[in-house]
């Protein structure tokens, strides 16, 4: 009988210590709803502001693959958040007529890819369009390189030249048989916004 009563005195006594004091409080995980947060609302940024920090670009404006695109100080990063992807860092603004603003943007790759962008007045997205296409260098047999020109007009003229050649098992060119391919690609940047290609 005492070989019963001592494990059935455990389990009640071990029971009894599990047993929630109800007069005791207890620290709870905080909840969404009980929260507040700390954080401050972000400001609301408008287009003109983000358009206002970028300098004007300077037209007619001719860019190659060597390039130096030299980026304003006063960006914040908060604004371009707003109207631009990830990566991408504005670079210059175009005004196109009383209702659309084009912004130059250059996304960081293993060479700077220009793109451009047309926005209506409220920061709506209108159109966009790559101004360089392929890598640029050289290797054996191969060299290619482009440019893009934004006339006066806001006519896009851009060139790919690529350039292509034989060589023998060390790598000497074969004399005669550098071939020269030039490709020109135009666009035009209507009054609306939009960004087409021309023959």
């Amino acid at each position: 009988m005492n070989r019963l009563s001592f494990p059935a005195l455990v389990l009640v006594g071990f029971l009894c210590s599990c047993t929630r004091d109800n007069a005791t409080q207890y620290e709870t995980a905080p909840t969404a709803e009980t929260v507040e947060s700390s954080v401050a609302p972000a400001p609301q940024v408008t287009f003109q502001r983000f358009t206002q920090e970028l300098p004007a670009l300077t037209l007619p404006f001719t860019a190659t693959c060597s390039f130096d695109y030299v980026l304003a100080e006063t960006i914040d990063t908060a604004t371009t958040r707003a109207f631009l992807k990830p990566l991408e860092i504005p670079y210059r603004r175009i005004p196109v007529s009383k209702g659309v603003m084009a912004v130059l943007a250059l996304f960081p790759a293993d060479e700077t890819l220009p793109r451009l962008r047309t926005f209506s007045q409220e920061g709506v997205l209108l159109d966009e369009q790559d101004l360089k296409f392929n890598p640029c260098g050289e290797e054996p047999g191969f060299s290619h390189s482009e440019q893009f020109t934004i006339q006066k007009d806001l006519s896009i003229v851009h060139l790919d030249s690529t350039t292509r050649w034989q060589f023998d098992a060390q790598y000497n060119e074969v004399p005669n048989t550098r071939k020269l391919t030039v490709t020109r690609k135009r666009f035009t940047i209507t009054a609306n916004g939009q960004i087409t290609e021309t023959k």
